[in-house]
């Protein structure tokens, strides 16, 4: 395939460095530089399949709709054999460079501020695993502390093919639209690259997606790099522990009573200190990608 080197416009980790209301990400405590971890401290992971290959995509995402400003940050589209996942890129690099490095027996001290970076550019805490053989996707979400599980069907979505061409990284792309819970979207596709797949839960088209946004260009996702996947690489999820089975629709909720309520939400895990006035929180901006 042509456009075989991988061409970023955007450094992958330095496009993480805000931080996205939607994530209720929390801060990570101070660890021991000195400490050494046990081959046990690997994140356990449930293997699916080898990735063959990566798309990246630049997201851009407008929480208030009133505003032109928008977040943006890196997500990777894993394409294997018969699965494919979809995650940002931060959470994939943070997985690699911890179980490397505690295989390596490398001091927390000696890879922490590579993995802070990574950490700090996972900005959605989404991953889409598509198991093509059932026609299913897993979705992993994350809202505060905690992380759900749920499955649905691969929408299969009715595209309309459009007159007009573009190009994107260098890819002849050619003209579809559609309408996805909620929202139409405008979408190119390059038959350069033959894989019928593209950013989040979208696919279908006689091509990779290279770009798709929603009329309103709240959220749209850039293609801004295509290589083949390194070796050894594979499409996982994280071992269970300590996720909830649920559903789209639960999750919806559950996300939109978070940014509505943040106080709602508290942790078993910090207790406050009691010297402390306590904080309120106020409602965030929610623009969810998904409106149905």
């Amino acid at each position: 395939m042509k456009q075989s080197i991988l061409r970023i416009l955007f450094l992958a980790i330095g496009m993480g460095c805000l931080s996205l209301p939607a994530t209720g990400q929390t801060t990570k405590s101070s660890l021991d530089p000195s400490r050494v971890y046990d081959l046990s401290d690997s994140i356990q992971q449930t293997i699916f399949d080898h990735a063959q290959y990566r798309a990246y995509y630049e997201k851009q995402y407008r929480d208030d709709p009133s505003t032109p400003s928008a977040y943006h940050w890196m997500q990777v589209l894993q394409i294997g054999r018969n699965y494919q996942a979809f995650l940002d890129y931060g959470a994939l690099r943070y997985d690699s460079i911890w179980n490397a490095s505690v295989k390596a027996r490398k001091k927390y001290g000696e890879f922490e501020a590579e993995s802070d970076a990574a950490y700090k550019a996972t900005l959605s805490h989404l991953k889409l695993i598509f198991d093509r053989s059932k026609g299913m996707i897993n979705a992993h979400e994350k809202i505060f502390i905690n992380k759900y599980r749920y499955t649905e069907p691969i929408p299969q979505l009715q595209w309309t093919m459009v007159r007009g061409d573009s190009t994107v990284l260098g890819y002849t792309c050619h003209k579809a639209t559609t309408r996805f819970r909620g929202r139409d979207y405008i979408a190119w596709y390059t038959e350069e690259i033959p894989f019928p797949y593209g950013p989040f839960k979208f696919g279908g088209l006689p091509g990779l997606i290279a770009c798709i946004y929603d009329t309103q260009r709240e959220h749209i996702y850039t293609l801004v790099g295509f290589e083949k996947a390194p070796s050894e690489e594979y499409i996982y999820e994280r071992a269970r522990r300590m996720w909830f089975e649920t559903t789209r629709e639960v999750v919806a909720k559950l996300q939109r009573n978070y940014h509505e309520q943040p106080d709602l939400f508290t942790s078993d895990i910090v207790t406050p200190d009691p010297r402390n006035k306590p904080v309120k929180h106020h409602s965030k901006p929610y623009n969810p990608i998904e409106l149905e």
